[in-house]
């Protein structure tokens, strides 16, 4: 009989220790996914002493990378329904000397947030395998008034319109398949918590969000109260977007609807409700990049390399352009998305990269005008 193998690693300051017979879900491609929550953890919270329910733990690795990494973290409490990743999770846990710090159960992640409704978690955070959505209402009952509840959702097929029938479904919003997709998936998302926040009287903010990988992020501010609630709905709204020549228009969550394309004429398809205010929070942004060398990351530049993206892109008009879709419509090559933006800078406009892709910009120039820019663009 073949003796197991062990195989020792690191993420972060979190000592791993696996055995090759082991069956635990352990997936090494969401290391910038945690690095990135430890270092939101460090900016926003900024010393004050907090408690973390990760409902989710499988692992492990991240209840621990949050207790290690983070000195203002009291304590984590996580759960996992299968017993295996239970008692693995223990094993890294003691491996870790975070025994005082981290206690695992065997509990499904609806219970254990509905236990601990009473005495709320200054951060929750949301890890599963597909749609978060279910446990959005379980999750905000149990987050502290201004804590934060992420989320993280893997299901990109409905979020980004591909499979609008599972949007529905999951999260109650009319998906179309976009040239803008990933940043679609997560003001999806949004909205989706945004309504089930309004239905607890409760409001949300979104603070920090990214769609890297094959995943899309989340984090949100929780707030208490009717005011709240109807604040945050007022995020809300429909984008209305032709698949012909690529213009989209936004409206109010309860403004009407126009039926065709005022440029060329063709039948407007509605999304939505979609959330519509920002995507970031500029101050936490800022702090965090001015943190991120502190974290301990095999992934460190990805990190700051995304961060930078948003910094630019975090007061930029939403739904990004694709230089590539554009000029495929017009029936031209695509010049360089660095020119376009250079062109549109010139004009007078807002122009930026987005982290969503890299052949993409915001601007908040016309139809027009960004077509004018394809012209200019070719010539510098």
């Amino acid at each position: 009989m073949p003796v197991p193998q062990i195989n020792e690693s690191t993420e972060g300051k979190a000592k791993l220790r696996f055995d090759s017979d082991a069956k635990i879900f352990y997936n090494p491609k969401m290391r910038m996914n945690r690095d990135i929550a430890v270092l939101l953890v460090k900016s926003y919270f900024r010393g004050k002493r907090i408690r973390i329910c990760e409902p989710m733990t499988a692992s492990g690795v991240r209840a621990i990378r949050y207790a290690s990494e983070c000195p203002n973290v009291e304590s984590v409490t996580a759960s996992d329904v299968d017993p295996t990743s239970v008692q693995f999770a223990n094993h890294m846990i003691q491996l870790n000397n975070l025994r005082e710090r981290i206690t695992v159960s065997q509990t499904n992640a609806t219970s254990l947030m509905q236990n601990n409704t009473a005495v709320r978690f200054d951060l929750v955070d949301l890890d599963p395998f597909g749609s978060p959505s279910p446990f959005f209402e379980s999750a905000l009952s149990c987050t502290a008034e201004d804590g934060i509840l992420a989320a993280t959702a893997t299901d990109m097929a409905p979020l980004t319109g591909a499979r609008p029938a599972a949007c529905f479904r999951k999260y109650g919003i009319v998906a179309v398949r976009t040239e803008f997709e990933k940043e679609t998936a997560v003001r999806v998302l949004a909205a989706c918590l945004s309504l089930v926040s309004g239905r607890l009287q409760l409001g949300v903010k979104v603070v920090f969000s990214h769609a890297s990988d094959h995943y899309a992020r989340l984090y949100v501010q929780v707030y208490k109260g009717r005011q709240a609630a109807n604040s945050s709905i007022r995020n809300l709204g429909f984008l209305e977007y032709c698949s012909q020549c690529l213009n989209r228009i936004t409206r109010g969550i309860f403004d009407e609807n126009t039926s065709s394309c005022s440029n060329c004429g063709t039948k407007m398809r509605v999304i939505g409700p979609l959330w519509l205010g920002k995507l970031w929070d500029i101050e936490l942004v800022s702090r965090m990049i001015a943190n991120a060398a502190t974290i301990t990351s095999s992934r460190l530049s990805d990190v700051q390399t995304l961060l930078d993206q948003v910094s630019g892109e975090v007061d930029a008009p939403p739904f990004y352009h694709r230089v590539d879709r554009i000029a495929h419509s017009i029936r031209t090559n695509p010049p360089r998305v660095r020119n376009v933006v250079s062109a549109l800078r010139s004009l007078g406009y807002v122009g930026t990269l987005t982290h969503f892709h890299s052949n993409a910009f915001r601007t908040d120039a016309t139809d027009q005008v960004i077509l004018t820019t394809f012209g200019r663009s070719k010539k510098t």
